[in-house]
Order: C-alpha cells, then sequence, then structure tokens
C-alpha cells in the first residue's frame, strides 16, 4: 500500500525561503561572538585580579577561580554526550566555549598560586605540562578542537620554557628546538588517527606542525640561505603539503606550501638582486603571480568538490 506524502504550508513555505536566501544560518556568527564574548570575559577577569588583588585578597580570588573552573567543567561532564572514538557533536552551541572558559580559568587559577606562593618553586614549569595533559583530556573527552589547540599551545610553551632555562643551548639551537616540537606534534597526531582515536583531530596536529616547522625551516633559510639543509628541506615538506593538498582535496595546505614556498625562495633570490628597483619589482611581479596561482588553484579545487 502506498501513502501519499504531502508538504504542510508552513513546511512548503521554510523550504522556499531557504531555496530563496530569505532564511539563512547565522550557526556561524554566534559562535563567533560567543568566542568574542568568552574572551572579553577571561580577559577583564585577567585585569581585574592584576589591578585589585591587592584589595580583592588571595582566598576570594583563588575561591572564585576555582569555583568559576569547577563549575564549567560539572556542567560539560553531566551535560556533555557519551565518549566515543568517532566525532562526536556537541549538545549545544555553548557548549565548547564553556569547556574552553573552565580551561581558561583553571589556568589562571594555578598562574595566580604559583605567582603568589610558588609552591613547586623552580620547577614551576610543570603546571604548564599539567595543564596540556589536563586540555588534551578533555578535548579528547568531549572533542573540542579549541581545547585541543589550547593544549598543544600550552605544550609549546613548556616546551620553550623549559629549555629556555638552558640559554645558551636555546639560543644556539632553538630551531632544532621547534622542528623537534613540530615533529612530535606530528608523530603524536599520526599515531592517534592510526590509532582511529579521533581522527578529525589530525588537521589540528598537521597545522601546529607544519607552521613550526616551516616557521623554524625559513628561519634557517634566513640566516644561511641556500648553503645549509634547511633550503632543500623547505622545498620538500612544501612539496609534500602539496602531496598531501591534492590526496585529501584541502586547499589550505596547498596554500601553505605556495606562501611559505614562496617566502623561502623569495629571501634566497633577495639575496642576488640589487638596488631598490629591482627589489620591489621582484616583489611586485611575484606577489601577483602568487596571488593569480591561488586564485586559479583555489578554483580548481572548488570545481572537484
Amino acid at each position: 500500500m502506498f501513502y501519499e506524502k504531502k508538504l504542510s504550508a508552513n513546511q512548503l513555505r521554510a523550504l522556499q525561503d531557504i531555496h530563496s536566501k530569505k532564511l539563512f544560518s547565522v550557526h556561524r556568527e554566534l559562535r563567533f561572538f560567543l568566542y568574542i564574548g568568552i574572551l572579553l570575559i577571561i580577559t577583564g577577569a585577567g585585569l581585574t585580579i592584576k589591578q585589585y588583588f591587592a584589595n580583592i585578597g588571595d582566598i576570594a580570588i583563588i575561591s572564585a577561580l576555582t569555583l568559576c573552573f569547577m563549575a564549567a567543567f560539572v556542567y560539560c561532564f553531566i551535560k556533555g554526550n557519551t565518549f566515543s572514538t568517532d566525532e562526536v557533536a556537541s549538545p549545544n552551541i555553548a557548549f565548547d566555549y564553556i569547556l574552553f572558559f573552565g580551561c581558561a580559568f583553571f589556568s589562571m587559577d594555578i598562574a595566580y598560586i604559583e605567582t603568589q606562593f610558588h609552591p613547586l618553586g623552580d620547577s614551576w614549569q610543570n603546571y604548564l605540562l599539567i595543564s596540556s595533559g589536563l586540555f588534551m583530556l578533555l578535548a579528547y573527552r568531549f572533542d573540542n578542537r579549541l581545547v585541543l589547540s589550547l593544549a598543544l599551545s600550552t605544550l609549546a610553551t613548556w616546551f620553550g620554557f623549559t629549555l629556555s632555562e638552558y640559554h645558551l643551548a636555546f639560543e644556539k639551537y632553538y630551531r632544532e628546538y621547534a622542528i623537534m616540537y613540530g615533529i612530535t606534534v606530528l608523530l603524536l597526531g599520526g599515531l592517534l588517527y592510526r590509532l582511529d582515536i579521533k581522527k578529525h583531530f589530525f588537521d589540528i596536529y598537521l597545522n601546529f606542525a607544519v607552521h613550526f616547522l616551516c616557521i623554524a625551516l625559513l628561519s634557517g633559510v634566513v640566516q644561511y640561505k641556500i648553503f645549509s639543509l634547511y633550503f632543500p628541506t623547505l622545498v620538500l615538506a612544501c612539496t609534500a603539503l602539496v602531496f598531501y593538498s591534492v590526496k585529501v582535496r584541502k586547499f589550505l595546505y596547498m596554500l601553505y606550501a605556495v606562501i611559505y614556498g614562496f617566502i623561502g625562495i623569495s629571501i634566497v633570490i633577495m639575496d642576488h638582486i640589487h638596488g631598490t628597483f629591482f627589489f620591489f619589482t621582484y616583489f611586485i611581479i611575484t606577489s601577483l603571480v602568487v596571488i593569480g596561482l591561488i586564485f586559479m588553484i583555489s578554483r580548481k579545487f572548488k570545481e572537484n568538490e
């Protein structure tokens, strides 16, 4: 037996409005304003503590910060969906930002405690490592890319502060340390991807790795030009990004390859350009060529979607 299904008048009007773009989604705009709002709250709290901590008192500040991040974490554990190694949608639009809010206030809380009382003394950097580990666990538990980015940023900060204790070595080998960090992040992301644990997080790891590696390699090209392994390694990295971009059909990595490759090649060529006229002529012409190339490639990607 066949049943005839018809749209109601309201449903038909709604579909027509969507088709004619009278109705459109403001989901991205709402997320943007939520993010800005959370940042303003965090900034305001930090400035208030910095300016009035003597009047407010340590106990009041620590209690307020602890209450804020504990409330945020409790809310997330109550409202959050069941853990899964696959991608899980947030229960509501504000959920991800409440978790980020909790992580930020946790960081402010332990930073204030360490600043005022120095419980870890010279080992205060371990707070960053502990925070990074906590943020990573929360990111995987609640499928939150924003908190994962915070975890990797905190890990990078711990890495830098720890190495800066050895001042002379850090000044001499900072590029190698940045490359080491980038490779570590890439390997960690690749391992979790291979284990089928939140495979969609791999882009976060790859973005961190790409920027740390390419900026470190560019720094080497600036100092040593073409007479080192930095330049061929940069070319190899950009080539790998091109192939990966084509394979996964993501234009962003092609954009990275073009921009970092262009900067690296320009640094080498500039070493052989003399005169202001030739300098500006080179940059005007090559910049226009690169912009045109990016535009053409982006159109190709859109055509093949």
